[in-house]
């Protein structure tokens, strides 16, 4: 029975810390901006994807193999086909532009990709994306490079999927249809788990991205499926809009795919934390001195032996949550004691030595508000008093016979 109430707790907890991360990261909201920017860029994409396609030869059966898949599997029947011929349409048009709005329609196409950054960045806490000169490379890269390997991954799963059929003959038709929808999903669930693992800039545990990935690869299917049974029962669109009902419907379409990604992202970013629920540190200043403690010996340790720590490491270490390290390591920045890498790993920027006692309380105590309230002589106390403790505890952490590093 006690485990029973146990394991009863942990799925509680774990879907209230996705609830509050939904909900501060205003999913539901960022899902209507990805919907608007996708539908800005998308036929920007799909011509710069074509015109790449076109120049390799080997390609053009990848990108009808893709064009395929998309619509028997993913986008509403009758606005994906609409859609698309739209999009076709424009592209083949695209080689008499000019040089000024093949450039426009670049720059159209990377801006959802760079939205995507910011989104999936946002998610996961980090305060400080790629550099712009390492982000921009990439975004061409996914723009051109990537749509290739997806597409040849579809033809090569089709190819083995025609395959497995041929070796086993008069198949059910639910059979059939059950080998094609797990094909769809576990490609949908690749793509998002690469997304989520390598968009982030930190370094993330790789099955908490392929779960995430999982999830969203399945809500994206479900979703499309339910959405195209309610189309095909309740026909309401086409009465009320008439032909005019692809936009609403395509809309809608890319607002569900966007949602379940998102919603796989967050299930992705909050896997950490609910690991590490066990052995979180109180909120209050002691339990802020001792995270601060064990992270300060965690880096201490990595700079001796001339390494860099991960913020996940640091967390487990510290027995905080991701954000609340992720916090607690820029104020230690903001004192000039650590600094972030470009890949988002930590680092000490001061001899471990500089550290106190008297530093550490003070920064547990005294920073992020900690005398936030105080006027007159009691803000002229809070301030003795911290110069009191710098003064007097002044043995410097690595002195202590108790300052070694912490096991993650």
């Amino acid at each position: 029975m006690n485990l029973k109430r146990s394991k009863s707790a942990s799925v509680r907890q774990f879907f209230s810390l996705v609830r509050r991360r939904f909900l501060e990261r205003r999913v539901l909201q960022t899902a209507g901006s990805l919907t608007y920017t996708t539908l800005l860029s998308l036929v920007p994409m799909v011509t710069v994807v074509l015109l790449v396609m076109r120049q390799f030869a080997p390609l053009a059966q990848f990108g009808d193999d893709l064009r395929a898949f998309l619509l028997q599997n993913l986008l509403p029947e009758r606005a994906g086909k609409m859609i698309t011929l739209y999009a076709l349409q424009f592209s083949q048009k695209a080689s008499s532009l000019t040089l000024l709005g093949t450039v426009f329609l670049v720059i159209t196409a990377v801006m959802l990709f760079q939205t995507i950054d910011h989104t999936l960045n946002g998610i996961w806490n980090v305060r400080r994306p790629r550099a712009w000169y390492v982000r921009i490379p990439v975004y061409w890269l996914a723009l051109t490079v990537g749509p290739m390997i997806f597409a040849a991954s579809v033809a090569a799963t089709g190819e083995l999927l025609s395959a497995s059929r041929d070796l086993v003959e008069k198949q059910p038709h639910w059979v059939n249809s059950l080998m094609d929808r797990s094909m769809t999903t576990m490609l949908l669930a690749a793509l998002f788990s690469f997304m989520f693992h390598a968009i982030p800039n930190r370094k993330l545990n790789i099955w908490h991205s392929l779960a995430g990935g999982l999830v969203a690869g399945l809500g994206v299917v479900i979703s499309q499926r339910l959405f195209g049974l309610y189309l095909s029962k309740l026909p309401s669109f086409a009465l009320i809009y008439g032909t005019f009902s692809v936009v609403p419907i395509f809309l809608i379409w890319i607002y569900l795919s966007w949602l379940m990604v998102l919603l796989g992202a967050t299930i992705a970013a909050v896997l950490p934390d609910f690991q590490l629920r066990h052995s979180q540190l109180p909120a209050t200043a002691a339990g802020r001195a001792v995270a601060i403690l064990r992270v300060s010996r965690m880096l201490a340790d990595a700079q001796q032996k001339g390494t860099v720590a991960e913020l996940a490491d640091l967390a487990r270490a510290a027995h905080q949550t991701v954000a609340q390290t992720d916090e607690l390591l820029n104020t230690m920045g903001s004192a000039g004691w650590v600094v972030q890498t470009e890949d988002g790993a930590w680092t000490l920027c001061v001899a471990a030595e500089v550290i106190t006692l008297g530093s550490l309380f003070s920064l547990a105590v005294f920073e992020r508000g900690g005398q936030e309230g105080m006027t007159g002589e009691d803000s002229t106390l809070a301030a003795q008093l911290r110069e009191k403790l710098l003064s007097e505890l002044r043995a410097p952490l690595t002195s202590a016979p108790w300052a070694a590093a912490p096991t993650a």
